[in-house]
């Protein structure tokens, strides 16, 4: 029992510090600090991330794949995507991102997505967008034969989703009773949603709807285009009066001095409207070659083979009115045509063909022919149309008068006629317009050689609204987008 003493001194000593730092060797001290430093370190080494790519299309409602750029493996990742200051994940750890469909409602919206890693984060800027065809709608009349036929051939051809296209049982007739009106838009905003900016009513569905709007000059209620309602969507359930039009964008034909055309997105950041044009004709047929020739004119445009002659046919001589005695004035209507040849002229791209003569194209002492007719505005004649354009590929023209779309399925109309004649595209009045209710021809024009599409020029021409209008022809008709010949 008196040895324990000693026993404990003994081990005392084994455990000193500095004893036991006297007998490690070189390594046994290199090993340590390495052993130390390593447990200072908040984990195992990692890479640094460098950048990120993306697989995957940057649409609304797609999922896309997001990964690092690092040199090695770069460890748990942390993501996120901001636009304008908001949070507009999740993306998972995995960096998959279904792209919410709130996102770039009316136009582009950029975001930012960052990725977090071995204690660095890096940034992608990424651009979403809704492709133009997937703001459109399409509405058919599945109680009229032929009517779904000529939906799916367009959807076909602009690769418009399944689910764009909209069944609203209605009237076979041109016109819709007046009574009937809220139900038939209730049926067609059940299939619009928020990034829709394109209605596409096809043949088969009413273009005329009765008693839901005053007369512009006397306030009784008369037929107006359905579609010109449709423009204001279910708010025009409440309208019973012609309004100006919030996205007119102002031009003086007298002077040559236009507003520039804008995207449609841009104008619906501010108001709420949809773009309304359809595909129709005297039959389901001809509203499929229609479809057809659009197509043709979009093959003419890739090739750079868009051409023909612009005829203008005014009819108050060869020297313009003194003034436009104001909007809606015959002047007025004489200045549009002045001004749709000046427009042309100043581009320079295609021969212009003027007639001052009271007589119209097709009859003495004006041209008889109109060959190669690729654009052609003017005017007047009521319910008229000279058969004597040769429409060539891609053709637009109107013909101002009063009753120029009364009926765009017979012939008889100058509308109606030139769509069983060939034209691509064309617009006019279903019911008394007067001169104001018209558009304004020459910032048609002048808007689609901007690189508008033809319902962009449509609307932004046109300085009523729910009125008389109506359009036939692809919306998203597009001569100019990739050169436009007018700059903005």
């Amino acid at each position: 029992m008196r040895s324990r003493p000693l026993l404990i001194l003994l081990l005392a000593c084994a455990a000193d510090p500095a004893a036991d730092t006297a007998g490690d060797t070189a390594a046994d001290t290199a090993a340590d600090t390495a052993a130390d430093t390593a447990d200072s370190d908040s984990g195992p080494a990692c890479a640094v991330p460098t950048g990120i790519s993306v697989v995957g299309e940057l649409i609304p409602g797609r999922t896309v794949s997001f990964a690092v750029d690092a040199a090695g493996d770069p460890g748990e990742i942390v993501w996120t995507a901001e636009s304008g200051g908001d949070d507009v994940g999740p993306i998972d750890a995995e960096g998959t991102w279904v792209i919410p469909v709130t996102l770039a409602v009316n136009q582009a919206e950029d975001v930012i997505v960052r990725a977090t890693g071995c204690g660095e984060t890096v940034e992608l800027p990424v651009s979403l967008n809704w492709p133009e065809a997937q703001r459109v709608v399409i509405v058919y009349n599945p109680d009229v034969v032929g009517s779904e036929a000529v939906a799916n051939v367009y959807a076909d051809f602009r690769a418009v989703p399944d689910s764009a296209l909209c069944p609203v049982a209605t009237t076979a007739d041109a016109t819709l009773a007046g009574a009937d009106y809220p139900a038939f838009v209730d049926a067609v905003f059940a299939c619009v949603q928020p990034h829709t900016q394109y209605i596409v009513p096809v043949w088969g569905v009413p273009y005329k709807v009765a008693d839901r709007i005053g007369d512009l000059a006397y306030g009784t209620p008369v037929t107006v285009s359905l579609d010109a309602l449709l423009f204001g969507g279910p708010a025009s359930v409440a309208l019973s009066a012609v309004e100006y039009n919030p996205v007119y964008i102002s031009g003086d034909s007298t002077t040559g001095i236009y507003g520039d055309y804008k995207a449609v997105g841009r104008l619906r950041q501010r108001e709420d409207f949809w773009i309304v044009s359809r595909i129709d004709g005297a039959s389901a047929d001809d509203a499929i070659a229609l479809v057809e020739r659009t197509r043709a004119a979009e093959d003419a445009i890739a090739a750079g083979t868009l051409d023909g002659i612009v005829y203008v046919d005014g009819n108050r001589g060869d020297v313009p009115p003194a003034t436009d005695a104001g909007f809606g004035s015959y002047e007025w209507g004489e200045w549009n045509m002045w001004g749709t040849r000046e427009v042309f002229e100043d581009v320079g791209l295609y021969d212009v063909v003027w007639d001052g003569n009271n007589a119209e194209f097709g009859t003495d002492p004006a041209p008889l022919e109109c060959p190669d007719a690729l654009y052609y505005a003017g005017w007047y004649s009521y319910y008229n149309y000279n058969d004597c354009f040769t429409w060539t590929t891609g053709a637009i023209g109107a013909h101002l008068d009063s009753c120029s779309a009364c009926d765009i399925r017979n012939s008889g109309t100058w509308s109606g006629s030139a769509l069983l004649d060939g034209i691509t595209a064309t617009f006019g009045a279903v019911n008394e317009p007067y001169v104001a209710g018209m558009p304004e021809y020459d910032q048609f024009f002048y808007y689609l050689l901007q690189g508008a599409n033809f319902g962009e020029a449509a609307v932004e021409s046109t300085v009523v609204s729910y009125w008389m209008m109506v359009w036939v022809g692809d919306p998203l008709y597009r001569p100019y987008g990739a050169e436009p010949p007018i700059a903005i």
